[in-house]
C-alpha cells in the first residue's frame, strides 16, 4: 500500500511540475494572445487545485483550504523566481473574474436546492438573531481595535468593521456539503444567518457609500433598499409557488438530460441578475432560485426525482468553484509579512474577526444546536469581505497598507474558519 502511494505521489508530482512549466514556458516564448494565456492558466489553477485539495484532504482539513493555498502559491511564484505576474494575469482576465463570480451563483443555487424552506423558517428567529449579532459586533470590536492600532481615519475605521462583518456563506456551505451537515438543525441556522448577513451587508455597504459620496447619512437611500429586497423576496415566494411548477412541466416535455442542466443553469443566471437589478447580492438570488425548486418534482427522462438536478449541475459547480479558490488565494501578497505593524494589525483583526463570530452563535435558542460551532461556521470571509475591502480602497478610504492587511485577514478566516468548525460538525 504505502508503494502504491509512493508511486501515485511521485505521478502527481511530475504533474504538477509540467502544469508549473507550461505557462513559464509560454511566457518565455512569447505566447501573448488572450486564449493561450488564459487557457494556459486554467491548465495551472485546476490541476494544482485539485493536488493541493487532495494533499489537504490527507491531512484531515477541508479540500477548500488546499485550493485557497494553491492560490496563494501561484500568487506568489515570483518568491520562487518564476518572472511571471500571474495575479496580474487573473485580473486583465475578463473571463478569470467572470468564472469566480459565476462559481458562486452556482454554488448558491446548489446549496438552495439542497434546502429545505420549511427547514429554514423553522431556525428563522435563530438565524436572524445570530445574523443580527454577526453584524453589530465585528463592526464594534473592528472599530475598537482600529481605534487601538491607531488605523482610523475618517471612514476608515467604519469600512474596516464592516469588511469584519460580511460572511461568506460559500466558503462553510462546501465544508457542510461535503461532510453531509447542510441539513442539520445548526447548519440550517448557518445558511439562514449567512443569507440574512449577506442582506445586512449589502445594506451597510449602501450607507457608508452614501456616506462617503455625500458625506452625511442618507435615510432615503437606506428605506429604498430595504423596500428592493423585501420586493425581490415577495416576488421570488409567488414565483416559487405559482409559477415554478408551471415551467417545471414545460421543460418536462423534453426526455433529455442536458435541457434540465440548461435550466438550471439559466435560472441561476436570471434570479442572480434580478437580484443584481434589485441592488441585492447576484448571490442571494441565486439562492433563492434553488429555494424555488425545493418542493417541486420534475421528470429527466423517466426518472421523477429532485436529486437528479442536482446530480447534473454539481460537475459545472465543482470546477468553477476551484477556480474561485484559487482566484481569492493568488491575490495574497506575502511580502506585506515583512512589516511587524502589519503582523500586528493582521492578527488584532483576525482576532475580532474569529471572536465576534464566534460569539453571536450563542444568541442561538433552544436544544439540539451547537452553538460554538455556528458560531465558526460565520468566520469566514471569503469574497463578501473582499468586495467591502475593494470598494474602500478603490475610493481612497483604505490606505495601501491597510487594504494588504485586511485582504490577509479575509483570507486568514477563509482558512480558519472551515479548520475550526470540520471538528465540530459531529455535534451538528
Amino acid at each position: 500500500m504505502g508503494r502504491i502511494l509512493l508511486n501515485r505521489g511521485g505521478r502527481m508530482l511530475v504533474l504538477l511540475a509540467v502544469a508549473a512549466l507550461l505557462p513559464a514556458v509560454a511566457w518565455a516564448n512569447g505566447v501573448s494572445d488572450s486564449f493561450s494565456r488564459t487557457s494556459l492558466a486554467l491548465i495551472l489553477m485546476i490541476t494544482l487545485a485539485d493536488a493541493c485539495g487532495f494533499l489537504f484532504e490527507r491531512l484531515g482539513l477541508p479540500e477548500l483550504v488546499g485550493e485557497i493555498c494553491a492560490g496563494i502559491l501561484l500568487g506568489n511564484l515570483a518568491l520562487l523566481g518564476i518572472d511571471f505576474n500571474f495575479p496580474a494575469l487573473l485580473r486583465s482576465s475578463e473571463f478569470m473574474i467572470y468564472a469566480a463570480e459565476l462559481a458562486l451563483v452556482l454554488l448558491l443555487f446548489l446549496v438552495g436546492l439542497e434546502s429545505d424552506m420549511r427547514d429554514l423558517l423553522k431556525v428563522g428567529r435563530n438565524a436572524t438573531a445570530v445574523a443580527c449579532a454577526g453584524v453589530l459586533l465585528p463592526v464594534a470590536m473592528g472599530l475598537g481595535t482600529a481605534i487601538v492600532l491607531d488605523v482610523n481615519g475618517g471612514l476608515q475605521g467604519w469600512f474596516l468593521g464592516a469588511t469584519l462583518a460580511a460572511t461568506s456563506v460559500g466558503i462553510t456551505a462546501k465544508l457542510l456539503i461535503a461532510q453531509g451537515k447542510l441539513k442539520s438543525a445548526s447548519g440550517e441556522v448557518i445558511l439562514g444567518a449567512a443569507v440574512i448577513d449577506d442582506v445586512l451587508g449589502i445594506l451597510l455597504l449602501a450607507v457608508l457609500a452614501s456616506v462617503a459620496a455625500s458625506g452625511e447619512f442618507a435615510w432615503g437611500s437606506l428605506l429604498i433598499i430595504v423596500a428592493k429586497a423585501l420586493a425581490f423576496f415577495a416576488i421570488a415566494v409567488i414565483i416559487g409557488q405559482r409559477l415554478m411548477p408551471e415551467m417545471i412541466h414545460m421543460v418536462a416535455i423534453t426526455k433529455h438530460a442536458s435541457i434540465w442542466t440548461g435550466f438550471a443553469f439559466c435560472l441561476a443566471l436570471a434570479f442572480a441578475q434580478l437580484a443584481a437589478f434589485a441592488g441585492l447580492a447576484p448571490l442571494i438570488g441565486a439562492f433563492v432560485a434553488g429555494l424555488l425548486l425545493d418542493d417541486v418534482y420534475f421528470r429527466v427522462g423517466a426518472t421523477l426525482q429532485k436529486h437528479t438536478l442536482e446530480e447534473l449541475i454539481r460537475p459545472i459547480t465543482d470546477i468553477f468553484i476551484s477556480i474561485f479558490f484559487v482566484f481569492i488565494g493568488a491575490q495574497v501578497q506575502l511580502q506585506v509579512l515583512a512589516d511587524p505593524s502589519i503582523l500586528i494589525a493582521i492578527a488584532a483583526f483576525t482576532a475580532v474577526a474569529v471572536a465576534s463570530k464566534s460569539i453571536a452563535g450563542y444568541l442561538v435558542k433552544g436544544p439540539g444546536f451547537d452553538r460554538l460551532g455556528i458560531g465558526l461556521g460565520m468566520v469566514p470571509r471569503g469574497e463578501v469581505g473582499l468586495v467591502f475591502a475593494s470598494f474602500a480602497f478603490a475610493h481612497g478610504i483604505f490606505t495601501p497598507a491597510v487594504y494588504s492587511a485586511l485582504v490577509m485577514v479575509v483570507l486568514l478566516t477563509t482558512v480558519i474558519g472551515p479548520a475550526l468548525l470540520k471538528p465540530r460538525l459531529s455535534r451538528f
